[in-house]
């Protein structure tokens, strides 16, 4: 261990006592708890150090077998008791499930409420842990909480919700126990700027309402269950991510204030069930973003569905991760009149684009901002397939200001120099344009 190599080496290990206690405190906090408490033997001068730590870390995972369980929990709670009354608890993070007992882990975060912990990490992967500490939803100095739950689990809020100055919240792997619960949970935090709903279990809600004046940044993955309806109402919005799984009902209200979105549509395509209406309904939402990262994942041509691509008035920056649907991204292309870069990601593409249209048709119209508006063109992941080759030439030839062309080979390197020698000897329409291979 890294105690006992500074043990070993006096010279290191004086050294070391000479910093200020702020950056020893820092150091050994990144240590495992017990490696924390063994610090008090180094030296006289680290005798009573380790009771300052404002860091505190509980991590079940450090212990090698289950039966040194009760051990490990006695270490914490002689820890606990032996720090300085007078200091207080920056960040607790308490990770347990496969040692802890559960009747203890609620004492301890109390503990942590008691002096007025600022940040909350709790990863509780005990099954069936239901009754959480109370203290949780009405602490008054709780600034970040980070809550995730073993995947039976479920979070009820109780009627008396309120945290004053929480600003980040994240939530994973675990299930509110009704509408209402939701309600008072994102009404309680009035001063709220970051959400994060993760892989929750949604199948007993009738809908998901976000609605917080005060949000910025909301992050959406995973959700369990398709019957449900999601509606957002956050007026001051600036960043969304959503991976985008399948929903009955989608409902963006007021998001006037959006920067930018980051959207995976892909899965529920190979469903039976007919999502359309509710993708068409997230990006209309999503339509006044400045900048949108877009992953479409599916053989289908999902953006030729009717009504399904709005008016992007304002989106400047547009990066494409397309999947199977490559050929249909002009219409982005279209509704985006004033796109400044493009990039387009060719990772995930298949096979199958050989067979589709794409850019080949003289007569077809050439969108507005390709030809007087994008400067700047990024072409990711690029294997000089054929209809990469077509996209490439498509945009050499209509992109009239364009100023950048930059394209990241992928694939094996005795191709790079070909494909290479093929992209730069392509006619451009710009003379402005400089090309790049990287």
């Amino acid at each position: 261990m890294i105690l006992c190599f500074f043990a070993r080496r006096d010279k290191d290990l004086d050294r070391l006592s000479g910093l200020p206690d702020k950056v020893l405190l820092q150091i050994i906090s990144l240590l495992p708890l017990k490696e924390i408490v063994r610090t008090s033997i180094l030296a006289i001068r680290w005798k009573d150090l380790f009771s300052l730590v404002s860091d505190i870390s509980i991590d079940d995972n450090n212990v090698i077998r289950k039966s040194l369980g009760n051990g490990y929990m006695n270490i914490v709670e002689r820890f606990l008791f032996s720090r300085k009354r007078d200091v207080g608890i920056d960040k607790f993070r308490l990770k347990c499930g496969k040692i802890v007992d559960p009747f203890r882990i609620n004492g301890w975060i109390q503990y942590a409420l008691g002096y007025h912990v600022k940040e909350l990490d709790l990863t509780i992967g005990i099954k069936g842990f239901n009754e959480l500490n109370f203290g949780v939803f009405t602490c008054k100095t709780l600034e970040i909480l980070r809550l995730s739950m073993d995947k039976g689990s479920i979070l009820s809020v109780p009627t008396y919700f309120r945290l004053p100055n929480l600003k980040v919240l994240h939530l994973g792997l675990m299930k509110c126990s009704d509408d209402g619960s939701v309600d008072r949970l994102f009404s309680g935090c009035i001063s709220l700027e970051e959400l994060h709903l993760r892989n929750c279990e949604v199948s007993n809600m009738n809908k998901l309402r976000v609605c917080n004046a005060t949000l910025k940044k909301l992050f959406l993955s995973g959700f369990m269950g398709t019957d449900h309806e999601i509606e957002i109402i956050t007026p001051n919005l600036v960043h969304f991510s959503y991976y985008y799984t399948g929903t009955k009902g989608f409902s963006l209200i007021n998001l006037n204030s959006l920067s930018e979105a980051r959207i995976y549509i892909g899965p529920y395509l190979f469903s039976t069930i007919d999502f359309s209406p509710t993708a068409t309904a997230l990006m209309n939402g999503i339509s006044q973003a400045r900048s949108l990262y877009l992953t479409l994942y599916s053989s289908k041509p999902i953006l030729l569905t009717p009504g399904l691509v709005p008016q992007f008035p304002n989106l400047t920056y547009l990066n494409l991760e397309m999947g199977g649907c490559l050929p249909e991204w002009k219409i982005l292309l279209a509704n985006s009149p004033c796109l400044d870069t493009l990039v387009l990601d060719f990772e995930f593409s298949g096979s199958g684009l050989e067979s589709h249209n794409n850019g080949r048709d003289e007569t077809e119209k050439v969108p507005g901002c390709l030809m007087y508006k994008v400067k700047t063109i990024k072409l990711l992941s690029f294997q000089g397939k054929p209809f990469e080759s077509q996209v490439v030439e498509y945009l050499l030839k209509n992109a009239k200001v364009l100023e950048r062309f930059t394209v990241r080979l992928s694939g094996k390197k005795r191709l790079r120099t070909k494909i290479s020698k093929e992209v730069r000897a392509l006619s451009r329409v710009s003379k402005k344009c400089q090309v790049t291979i990287i």
